[in-house]
């Protein structure tokens, strides 16, 4: 039965990046107590924290002191392992559903999930250690596992540069792309936000709400995220990416948290998603939530100096994760109210 846990409490989070970062800030905003997990020292989520262990992700007694230590514990990423958490859940208080992230650990397992919920996903063809495959086309070979930001993916053309433990997807016209980011609590499923988005280099580098999608392809990208939260015991927040093609609604992938493009909502929403996500796993009412128009841009490290002068001379909301900034690494993200385009020759 989900565990009603109340501010005072400590909630453990796995991960001291940036999600893991904004979510201790709505945490402690709220009155929680935390403990943050991560193996670098000087992670950026740490100074949030009550408490901090320094540990790898895969060490089984340090996530168990985390748990232990905790009244109910989330995390900020995939790349943890399921089986620790499978593990872990049946004792303690952890609600994302280890499920579910063996699930979006794996392209191959998360393409066969949406299938069977009737959700149409690109054509892809499964590849273990077997590479003699003809293709007569173009694919995008992606890794198995551990893929982010374009990292793990390459366009191939031949069935030589097949390679082992990867999914090779059908490259589809993209019209846009969007994704819905939803909260689940004992009590319902509420949308948080539907956004559009704009990757360059693979990279997510705006995004906005209202997106330019239909009324009817936003509607159908909602229902699908409902019945993918309907059918995985899991609480929180979740985000699922869809392609648009064509007109119609692909599924890409599942993130099984928090997200990048749900940054936006810290300005656009009248709850963001972090408070949203903190509410769901303490087993309170996450409750309607509404947005206005909003652009955010992220920011790379070799763009740092660029943005701090921009709010100067332009009103925005301005958030660093005190990350040293270093080619094309997240380091922070601005959200302004609008539809705003800074434009090629401003960048």
């Amino acid at each position: 039965m989900m565990k009603t846990v109340l501010p005072g409490s400590t909630i453990g989070i796995i991960g001291g990046g940036q999600l893991g970062r904004m979510l201790a800030m709505s945490a402690k905003e709220m009155g929680y107590k935390i403990i943050i997990l991560d193996p670098n020292y000087d992670c950026c989520a740490k100074i949030f924290s009550d408490k901090f262990i320094n540990a790898d992700f895969d060490n089984f007694e340090k996530i168990e002191e985390l748990c232990r230590l905790s009244d109910v514990v989330t995390f900020e990423f995939e790349n943890i392992d399921a089986k620790v958490l499978a593990i872990l859940e049946e004792k303690y208080n952890l609600v994302q559903s280890s499920k579910l992230l063996k699930i979006t650990q794996h392209r191959y397992l998360e393409k066969e999930f949406a299938k069977t919920l009737d959700i149409p996903t690109v054509n892809y063809i499964h590849i273990e250690k077997n590479t003699n495959i003809c293709i007569e086309q173009p694919y995008l070979m992606k890794t198995l596992r551990f893929g982010y930001d374009g990292k793990g993916q390459k366009i191939i053309n031949k069935k030589e540069e097949i390679e082992q433990y990867t999914i090779l997807e059908e490259i589809v016209s993209l019209d846009k792309e969007i994704s819905v980011i939803a909260s689940k609590d004992k009590f319902d499923i509420q949308i948080v936000a539907v956004v559009e988005n704009e990757h360059r280099n693979n990279i997510l580098y705006r995004s906005k709400i209202p997106t330019s999608a239909t009324e009817e392809q936003e509607n159908l990208a909602v229902e699908y995220t409902k019945r993918i939260l309907n059918n995985i015991d899991y609480y929180g927040v979740i985000t699922v990416e869809f392609f648009i093609s064509n007109g119609k609604v692909i599924f890409n992938e599942i993130a099984p948290r928090v997200h990048n493009s749900g940054h936006i909502t810290m300005q656009s929403a009248n709850k963001s998603q972090f408070r949203a996500h903190i509410e769901a796993i303490c087993g309170l009412r996450v409750g309607n939530i509404i947005n206005r128009e909003t652009t955010l841009y992220n920011i790379l490290g070799q763009d740092e100096h660029y943005f701090k002068n921009l709010i100067t001379e332009k009103q925005g909301y301005l958030h660093l994760y005190e990350k040293e900034a270093k080619q094309n690494r997240k380091i922070g993200h601005i959200n302004f109210y609008g539809d705003v385009y800074l434009g090629e020759n401003d960048e």
